[in-house]
């Protein structure tokens, strides 16, 4: 008894099957090039075209897996482009067959069908044109992965907001109340204490970036890092906002010592395209506070102010009543040309009640002109602070500063966790900002004042580490180092001026204190987010379409040759015979048709003799049936 299977199988015609791969290849080609015309579009559109925060942070922190993925989707999109082209050839070249051509030329076609290229010096164009199409093929994957490969971009989004005005007439009106509600000498009190730290650090940054230690200098402010100096400005951006430890209302105002300052910017991103990426950085356009400061040294300050200074030496006593030290209690004034005296006092520390300890002690006294303390009224737009050195800082010459405040228009850099400030623009004051400028000059007092210790100066200090290190040089005169050291002073009383600022903006824009409407100012900008998508990095990174357009054009070519010979030229239609196929092409070749033996192809073939190969090269043969059989033959058609 026979086996059968419970079905049969059922061979596609020749002409079904052939007319399928052409429309697969026709088709996936159309899909291929539409996407990645599609993503290049989309890429120029969006410029960058990012990916998700997930997919940012997983491409990031693994590269080596995400190559792999780019190179396989590269490979496996040019094997199936092509397989493409590779159906168009074989399909052109089975109609182009059915007439007239040379054996070089069919050879070049089997190549192109093949995927391959000739080597052929006795006949250069095939052997060009199938080399080009071979080379163009082989960058497809090159192309893939170039034009699919993610990269690290930057995406820049506005961003828009607002912070407290230190010029408008609200603020003023605030600073004003709480200056006459605790008075100026407020400056001098334990709410302020803060000053006395980050003041200096300010001054002192400002002016170690000025005299290369090597390093700029980064401080912090509630919990803020700023690079070298504050620019006067408040952090607008979020992330930068500092500590996030609230304060009660009685800590607000000039009593502020750290706490909560919220930021009040948005960043405008398209609906639904939110996004945070690797990293995250602002350049905001703000407000900022700074001073224009001129140093210059004097013979006398008879021209400025009377200066007079006297001390009361006070013994500090052992148990036994004997003297350990002299404590010598300094009031230092001025008679100021503008408004009422200035005054200043100092406590230092000797051995003696007439002898100071001049060889390990040092004092720096400073007044300010006009005298903002306890001073009504105070109208003036500029200061001048006057300072002398005595002893171990003798090397500071007699010093008048002169410090106008001005607000500038900054543009501020939120990057790697710090705040950097560029002026752009500045203005003085001005009349209306009296208040503000009276506070600047107390704090400037309150720190020359501070400053000073039983026995040394923090600022003389710093000054006489420039001093020792500069004066040693055989290159600087007595002149170039004063001249330097003046410089330090106007960077130092520069950066107490614009930490003056951003303690004022924190003071009065720390939660749960409001800021009203007409004390806002606009602050503009943007948001600059690193993260991982494609971008239009160069001319070059356009050309990887290139060889994906020309082997898309070669099909479309191909196809449309296939359909111009079905159609048009009402040639033969598909048949069996693939001449890609080495096994059929030998069956076509050894082929004869016994009606017609003079036009057999193996009856005109020449050997290998010199001169054969090229002989046969240049052989025309046509595609044809052979007589009383579904066989196919080549026909030689030279005359």
């Amino acid at each position: 008894m026979a086996f059968s299977w419970p079905f049969t199988h059922t061979v596609m015609e020749p002409r079904t099957l052939h007319a399928l791969e052409l429309t697969w290849a026709i088709v996936g080609q159309t899909v291929f090039l539409a996407a990645a015309w599609g993503f290049l579009g989309a890429v120029f559109a969006s410029d960058p075209l990012t990916v998700s925060d997930f997919l940012a942070n997983l491409i990031h922190s693994k590269p080596t897996e995400t190559t792999w993925i780019v190179t396989l989707v590269a490979t496996a999109l040019s094997v199936a482009t092509t397989t493409f082209l590779s159906i168009a050839f074989k399909e052109a070249l089975r109609h182009r067959m059915h007439k007239s051509i040379s054996l070089i030329h069919l050879s070049g076609g089997i190549a192109l069908a093949r995927g391959a290229f000739l080597i052929n010096f006795r006949h250069p164009g095939p052997a060009l044109v199938t080399l080009a199409v071979f080379a163009v093929t082989r960058l497809l994957v090159s192309s893939w992965a170039a034009l699919l490969a993610p990269t690290q971009v930057t995406r820049i989004v506005n961003a828009s907001g607002w912070e407290l005005d230190l010029t408008s007439g609200s603020f003023e009106s605030m600073l004003q109340q709480e200056l006459v509600q605790s008075g100026v000498a407020l400056v001098r009190g334990n709410s302020t204490q803060i000053l006395d730290l980050n003041g200096m650090l300010s001054g002192i940054a400002a002016a170690e970036y000025s005299f290369g230690t090597g390093t700029s200098g980064i401080f912090n402010f509630n919990g803020v890092k700023y690079n070298v100096s504050t620019g006067g400005i408040l952090p607008a951006a979020p992330g930068y906002g500092g500590t996030t430890d609230p304060v009660s209302a009685d800590n607000t105002g000039l009593a502020f010592a750290g706490g909560l300052v919220p930021t009040h910017l948005d960043v405008n991103f398209p609906k639904g395209h939110v996004a945070q990426g690797l990293r995250q950085g602002f350049t905001l356009q703000q407000q900022g506070l700074t001073g224009n400061v001129s140093c210059q040294q004097t013979d006398s300050t008879s021209n400025i102010l009377n200066l007079d200074s006297s001390f009361y030496p006070i013994p500090v006593p052992f148990a036994n009543g004997t003297t350990d030290y002299w404590l010598w209690a300094w009031n230092i004034t001025g008679d100021c040309n503008e408004g009422q005296p200035s005054q200043q006092r100092y406590v230092t520390r000797s051995n003696s009640s007439t002898v100071p300890q001049s060889a390990s002690s040092g004092l720096i006294s400073s007044l300010v002109c006009p005298y903002p303390l306890g001073q009504s009224g105070f109208s003036w737009e500029q200061f001048t602070v006057v300072t002398n050195a005595s002893w171990k800082y003798d090397f500071l010459p007699l010093t008048v500063c002169t410090i106008n405040p001005l607000i500038t228009t900054s543009l501020v850099n939120y990057s790697s966790g710090a705040i950097s400030t560029t002026v752009v623009g500045s203005r003085s004051l001005g009349s209306s900002n009296t208040n503000l400028t009276q506070f600047l000059a107390a704090i400037i007092d309150y720190q020359g004042r501070t400053t000073q210790s039983l026995t040394t100066n923090s600022i003389g200090d710093a000054l006489y580490s420039i001093y020792v290190s500069t004066s040693g040089s055989n290159s600087s005169s007595t002149d170039d180092v004063t001249e330097f050291l003046l410089r330090e002073m106007e960077h130092y009383w520069q950066g107490v001026i614009e930490f003056s600022g951003t303690f004022l903006r924190s003071a009065f824009s720390v939660y749960p204190r409001d800021v009203p409407i007409e004390a806002q100012i606009p602050v503009i900008g943007n948001e600059t987010i690193t993260t991982m998508g494609w971008y239009h990095r160069s001319v070059a990174w356009g050309y990887m379409i290139i060889p994906i357009t020309i082997v898309a054009l070669m099909v479309y070519a191909a196809v449309a040759y296939t359909l111009w010979s079905i159609f048009i030229e009402r040639g033969p239609s598909f048949t069996r015979f693939d001449p890609s196929n080495p096994v059929q092409l030998m069956m076509v070749s050894s082929a004869r048709d016994r009606d017609d033996v003079k036009d057999n192809l193996g009856d005109r073939l020449a050997g290998f003799e010199h001169g054969g190969i090229g002989r046969n090269e240049n052989l025309r043969v046509e595609l044809t049936d052979v007589t009383g059989s579904d066989h196919k033959r080549f026909k030689v058609t030279n005359d």
